[in-house]
């Protein structure tokens, strides 16, 4: 890594090691929101695409991850995260870069939008098993530094509350696209990307399997498909997981609300730019909440509640609503969402086997960013079928069928902080009892 190392081996350019994964977050996130109001205003905005080809395109930002995610969580445990992160993040923030010049050139087309979409969903790919799989080591290696430890439910909750600020920040300025253009709001997300991933090369090494593991790569991703699935906790987080990319995210978010706002209410950048500031503000406040109250000791029982909050929300939709009221419908929504996902890590964190935590991570955000691009898709056939506000019952039934079955099957509601429940096999445990 001749970019990398220079950097990553210079002492003097240390900051604290939570301190710079927190920025890595924040550079990420910025863009992110950026890109959250940006992609989709112009596919249904400027090029005012239809809404199957709206479904594509979104999916197309989220496809990658559904084939890379496995494999780059193998890769997460085996290479220094460090630079996986440091180099995916310049690539999107060249990717991002590029477009805005593009854009600034008067070069738009639909495929020109779809093939970003795919540059940034590689990159995603590989990110995301490193950076939050990172964020472990980064609790025990501040722990032993001079500016003291930090509890993990809390580090994620502080992680996931700089997410939502600057993804608010980034879909507060796309505000601005409907007076400056697109343009030079995608090289403001380039270089956002760009300062994320210089702070991942001053983090302290976080360690790997490098010198360690000799066993194929494929068997080190079953290893961390069998753990999420013999788990009675990881499975069902999983599932929802699952529901949520398809119904929620996929269908609701990146496809319905777009939709709505330029079918039912005749908006444009400026309506979904403060709508989405709207849901995030809600998520953010949810996070400060959690990180400054005592901690939740059944999460998993407040996870479900949150996603109710979800199912209601995505139904209201479908009512004939005026528009200032949606304010108030997708703040309530980022509400429940904001505990919801803050939570739903922290689980998952908690109940992962240490040794395989970025592989058992990359399957569980499998089951988000895989079906997010079905959800897509299948949503923008639904909404040019029977239009965006009948398509709103969809995401409300399908994820309160899940949740009830959930709730019913699995001993969700029953989770405590820090209480592991991942089984192990029985030859597992005839080992364990006979080195006791």
């Amino acid at each position: 890594m001749p970019v990398f190392r220079p950097l990553a081996g210079n002492r003097k350019l240390r900051l604290p090691p939570f301190g710079a994964y927190l920025i890595l977050v924040a550079g990420w996130f910025f863009g992110f929101g950026l890109q959250t109001t940006l992609f989709p205003g112009v596919i249904t905005f400027t090029l005012g695409e239809s809404p199957e080809r709206l479904g594509i395109a979104q999916a197309a930002l989220t496809a990658p991850m559904m084939l890379l995610l496995p494999f780059a969580g193998v890769l997460a445990e085996r290479r220094d995260r460090r630079g996986i992160i440091f180099y995916f993040y310049l690539f999107a923030g060249l990717s991002a870069a590029t477009l805005g010049g593009l854009l600034l050139a008067d070069r738009l087309s639909y495929w020109v939008m779809v093939s970003f979409a795919l540059m940034i969903g590689v990159a995603g790919g590989f990110v995301m098993p490193a950076r939050d799989s990172a964020i472990n080591p980064v609790v025990r290696i501040s722990g032993r530094t001079r500016h003291g430890g930090i509890e993990l439910q809390r580090a994620v909750v502080m992680a996931s509350a700089v997410q939502f600020g600057a993804q608010i920040a980034g879909m507060a300025l796309g505000y601005i696209a409907a007076y400056t253009g697109p343009g030079a709001l995608f090289m403001v997300q380039g270089l956002g990307l760009t300062v994320g991933g210089l702070s991942a090369a001053l983090l302290p090494r976080l360690g790997s399997k490098r010198n360690r593991s000799t066993a194929h790569p494929l068997h080190d991703l079953g290893e961390g498909v069998s753990a999420v699935f013999r788990s009675p906790v990881l499975m069902p987080m999983t599932v929802i997981m699952i529901a949520i990319g398809i119904l929620v995210v996929g269908g609701a978010f990146l496809v319905l609300i777009p939709l709505l706002i330029r079918e039912a209410y005749g908006g444009g950048f400026r309506e979904i730019a403060s709508l989405m500031v709207a849901f995030w503000v809600g998520a953010f406040l949810a996070n400060i909440a959690l990180a400054v109250f005592r901690q939740i000791e059944k999460p998993g029982r407040a996870l479900i509640l949150a996603q109710c909050v979800t199912v209601l929300a995505t139904g209201a939709f479908a009512l004939p609503l005026p528009f200032w009221s949606l304010y108030l419908l997708v703040f309530i929504w980022g509400l429940g969402a904001g505990v919801a996902i803050s939570l739903s890590r922290s689980v998952v964190q908690e109940q992962a086997p240490p040794d395989k935590l970025a592989r058992v991570m990359s399957v569980y955000q499998l089951g988000l960013f895989g079906g997010m691009p079905l959800g897509a898709v299948l949503m923008g056939f639904m909404i040019g079928g029977l239009g965006p506000q009948w398509s709103a019952l969809i995401p409300m039934i399908g994820l309160g069928l899940v949740l009830v079955i959930i709730s019913a099957t699995t001993p969700i509601l029953s989770v405590r902080r820090g209480q592991p429940h991942v089984l192990v096999s029985p030859a597992r445990e005839n080992e364990d009892a006979e080195t006791q």
